[in-house]
Order: C-alpha cells, then structure tokens, then sequence
C-alpha cells in the first residue's frame, strides 16, 4: 500500500470513523481480540445484520489493515466508488447486477490474494446480506473461494486464517447503546485442505458449516426462523438490560432453556403481536419497559435540554432520510451515524461564523462550540425524554391497539418469569 494512500485509510479509520463510533454508541466491548493473529493473513467474517455499522465496528477494532468486500451498488455513483476504494473497500457483483458483472469478482478475488499473501486482512459478510434478526443465516461460498483461491495461488504457504466474529447489538437502528464483538477462534484454511482436494465443493460445504457453527456462539442465534418471534419477544423486547442482549452466552442459554416450551400456538400468539406491533409501526420494547427515567437524566436535564435544541436542526435531513427516502429499516443506524458525522459539525460551524458576523465575544462563541462538541452524545437520550416514544403515541392515538399489545405482552411476561426461575 503505497505511504499516502495508507496514512488517508489510517486517518479516515482510526481518526475520523473510530472516534465517531465511540461518541455515537455508549459502549463498544471488544472479546477476544487478544487472540488474533499478526502474522498471518486473515479473513474475517462477521454476522451482518446492521448494514454499513457492522463493516465499521469490525475495521476499527484490529490492527490489520484490511480490505473490506462491499456490493458494488455503493459504487455508484463514480465519486462514491473513488472514495470507497481509497478506504480500501472492494466492490463485489452479484448475480442480480448480471453476469458480464458477476465475471468481474475474478478480478476482484485476485486482489484478495495478493492482499493476504501481504499479510493483509480481508472482510467477507459471507451471509451475503444484511438483516435486522439475530440469528446467523446460510453463508455464501464467496468467502471460501478466497480461501481455497489464496491459498492455492501460493501452493497452499500462506496459512490463511479464517476469524468468525459476532456484532451483537442491544439496539440495531440507534444510537448510544451497548456494542458487544466477539472474535472467535481462528479457523485453518490448511485444516480443509485433503477434502478440498478430493472434491472442491465438498471442502467449501466443509469449511461453511465450521464457520457458520462458530458464528452461531458468537451471537445471539435463533435456529428456527418460526420461532424467532417468540425468542425476539421473550429475550429482547422484554430485556431491560442493554448488555444481557449483547451476551450471547446468557441469550443462547436462555433460548436453550425456552425450547421446551415452544408449541404451535405460542408461535401463533408471537407472530400475530409482531404483526399487530409492525403494522401500527410501534415498538414493543417501548409498551413494555415505558420510559425510564434516571437520577442521571434529572441531573443532566440542562444539558439534555441544550442538547436537544442545538441539534434538532441538523437533525432533521437525517429525519427525513429516514421517514421519507430509505425503507429498509437496517440502513438506520448507518444513516444517523454518517448524516451526523458531518452535519452536526458543519452546524457549529455555521452557528459560530453567524455570532462572529454578529459581533458576539469570541470567549462566547468558544464556548458554544465546547458545549456543543460535548453534549453532541446526548442528543439521542436527550430526544428520547423530549420526544413521545411510539408507544406514548399509540397509547393516544390508538388505546385499543395499545391494551391489545400491553395485554399481550403481560402473557410473555409471564412466561418469561417461569422460564428464568427453572
């Protein structure tokens, strides 16, 4: 990598997209990192359920300098595809964008090996797209054609490492909430070696089930999709604490114990309140654990209060993003993150040159900025108490709806006490 091309990937990664990610969640917990290695080449493969949030969490948290494949759409248009590349982003085809397209990964997978034959790492969402659930879906074999190409490119000397990682989120589409991401053990691709030579395909079936089983430790995993709404119910809506959902050790062991309790009707009674809840567009986290407000947030409540209106301007292209243009809800996060990485600053900015143009004293207009720097991570809190939550709204708008669900949710409740004190 050439000097100024890695010190601009280093700045936009470490400086920029690094120390944003710390301002915008609460806590970002890192588990295993200790054990990846410096010394060989490594693919890592993440669970990919939050779009462009899962690839910056991963890429900020190792030392590696590391080549991400993203789908090719985000390339467009070509200043956007410049931009990617220059943060080492690598566009990958898919059968949908056609096949003259497709042909292009040839090249784009060349690339990959000559990166780790340097001892560079490589991400792969081998799930192929993303999704809001927690479980891990059927991977891809984009990834072991990396691996088995890699290696093979260099006479099987490279000794490729496979790193499956779990991004665990408390709350996908906010801000200011608790990020758990577990490294896993790292998987030899040299391991696959004798069934990849015997049958390719049956090596790449070999080395996707290894992974794929260590990916599902690593997060929370439901592997029934018919029984994910009752587990999305029981151990996520109705959990109070951010870190419990973050835990996958306490979440899969509780999703274990809740098996023997599943029947066809319980399934039934979960899908239909989800439904219900999706259709009048309310959160059941919110109807179930209400608005909950902390000594701390009365302590803070000027800063909340200034917090709020600093940045309700700004806010609301990102508002409006959301609400009007983008509908796949797991481009949330991504958009808040990005919108407020440059908006909220240029709107310092723009309120600081308006005061001096103004004749206000500098002293004053220093300290606005410091003010508004510092509280700028108080913002999402600060809309949550200033603002009705959905289920505050429905509450008004539509009481009938909201005793259905309260209703409903008291049943899971309950449940939910019998099964924690087994």
């Amino acid at each position: 990598m050439r000097r100024i091309h890695y010190l601009w990937y280093k700045f936009w990664r470490n400086t920029i997209v690094g120390n944003g990610l710390k301002v915008f969640y609460k806590k970002i917990k890192i588990t295993g990192r200790e054990d990846l290695p410096t010394d060989k080449p490594v693919i890592f493969v993440p669970n990919h359920q939050n779009s462009f949030m899962d690839a910056f969490l991963v890429t900020t948290n190792v030392k590696q300098v590391m080549y991400a494949l993203t789908r090719a759409q985000a390339f467009n248009p070509p200043i956007m595809g410049w931009y990617l590349r220059s943060l080492n982003m690598l566009p990958v085809y898919r059968v949908r964008d056609g096949l003259s397209s497709v042909q292009k990964n040839n090249a784009i997978f060349d690339l990959c090996y000559d990166y780790l034959e340097n001892h560079a790492s490589v991400l792969v969402f081998a799930e192929a797209n993303h999704n809001l659930k927690r479980r891990i879906r059927p991977l891809s074999k984009g990834f072991t054609r990396i691996a088995f190409g890699s290696e093979e490119k260099y006479d099987w000397d490279l000794d490729v490492q496979i790193v499956p990682v779990g991004i665990n989120y408390s709350r996908h589409r906010e801000g200011r909430n608790h990020i758990h991401i577990k490294f896993g053990e790292c998987i030899p691709v040299s391991k696959f070696k004798e069934a990849y030579a015997e049958d390719e395909n049956e090596g790449s079936i070999q080395i996707k089930q290894e992974v794929s089983d260590a990916m599902k430790k690593l997060v929370f995993h439901v592997e029934d999709l018919e029984e994910y709404s009752v587990h999305k119910i029981l151990w996520d809506e109705l959990e109070p604490d951010d870190t419990i959902i973050t835990d996958p050790d306490i979440s899969n062991a509780r999703i274990q114990k809740t098996n023997a309790y599943i029947t066809p009707e319980l399934i039934e009674e979960a899908k239909e309140l989800d439904k219900l809840a999706d259709k009048d567009n309310v959160s059941l986290k919110d109807v179930a654990i209400g608005k909950q407000v902390s000594t701390k947030d009365v302590v803070l409540s000027p800063l909340n209060l200034f917090s709020f209106l600093n940045n309700l301007i700004p806010y609301q292209p990102t508002k409006y993003l959301i609400s009007n243009v983008i509908k796949d809800r797991a481009f949330d996060a991504s958009i808040k993150y990005i919108t407020g990485l440059f908006l909220f600053p240029l709107f310092y900015g723009i309120v600081a040159t308006v005061l001096a143009i103004a004749g206000i004293n500098s002293a004053y207009i220093y300290g606005y900025l410091l003010l508004s720097v510092f509280t700028a991570p108080l913002f999402i809190r600060a809309k949550e108490l200033f603002t009705k939550n959905s289920a505050q709204q429905i509450k008004k708008s539509k009481p009938t709806v909201y005793q259905e669900i309260k209703s409903q949710l008291e049943a899971f409740k309950e449940l939910r006490k019998t099964i924690l004190n087994e």
